[in-house]
């Protein structure tokens, strides 16, 4: 496997509507990485017609998470494709499981070696989480989430997505029953991971996600 040691991956993780997504891409944006939203790349792969990952599809469809092996898999496969572009990768919505992370951040470790790896998780509590997502839009043609915040009111009336131009809608998958399973599963499949990564000696850095999106971006941009 080539090794790359003047690249970074960086994770961001954080559960439901914590902004995940929008700093990952402005990360993408400040470093030249690629960012790879879990939550799109799913996407695109479920509404292909490929019929052997019926099962897995059924499983997002309904909210639950698909499992860990399926999308350990595909990330791994996408990884040697891209990486040569980019000075790295930014991952928001992965891992998501002691699974993932277990198959992943081997992997993560030879190419880009131990320094090069940061790690950041957005904390948000519960009923803004809820909030925050119920609200959202997402861009019909990639999947750009579009904030329930005020610095992205004018963008919402607007009904356009400022990236690629397609008309804003709301997410399938935003409704409260459905949310709260995903609530559920964070708490009990992702915060593992936040303590597996510690107790392989990464420092996991919190960053208080109730903040405006600049000053999680400065607060974010203080520990490189």
């Amino acid at each position: 496997m080539a090794q790359y040691p003047d690249k970074k991956i960086i994770l961001v993780m954080g559960t439901l509507g914590s902004g995940k997504g929008t700093q990952a891409e402005k990360l993408a944006e400040v470093f030249g990485l690629y960012h790879l939203d879990t939550g799109p790349f799913l996407k695109e792969l479920f509404d292909s017609d490929d019929p052997s990952i019926e099962k897995e599809r059924a499983e997002y469809k309904s909210g639950r998470w698909v499992s860990p092996e399926f999308v350990a898999r595909k990330i791994l496969e996408e990884i040697p494709k891209i990486l040569p572009n980019y000075n790295g990768f930014v991952f928001s919505g992965s891992p998501r499981t002691l699974y993932e992370v277990e198959q992943e951040l081997p992997v993560f470790e030879e190419l880009v070696g131990r320094d090069n790896i940061y790690i950041f998780y957005l904390n948000l509590s519960e009923a803004e989480s809820l909030k925050r997502s119920l609200g959202r839009l997402v861009c019909e043609k990639s999947g750009h989430s579009i904030p329930n915040l005020p610095e992205f009111q004018e963008i919402r009336e607007k009904g356009v997505c400022p990236q690629d131009g397609s008309r804003l809608i709301k997410k399938d998958l935003d409704n409260p029953e459905i949310l709260r399973n995903r609530l559920n599963e964070h708490n009990s499949r992702t915060l593992p991971v936040l303590e597996y990564l510690r107790q392989r000696g990464y420092r996991v850095i919190e960053i208080n996600g109730e903040q405006p999106i600049e000053k999680v971006f400065e607060d974010i941009l203080k520990n490189f």
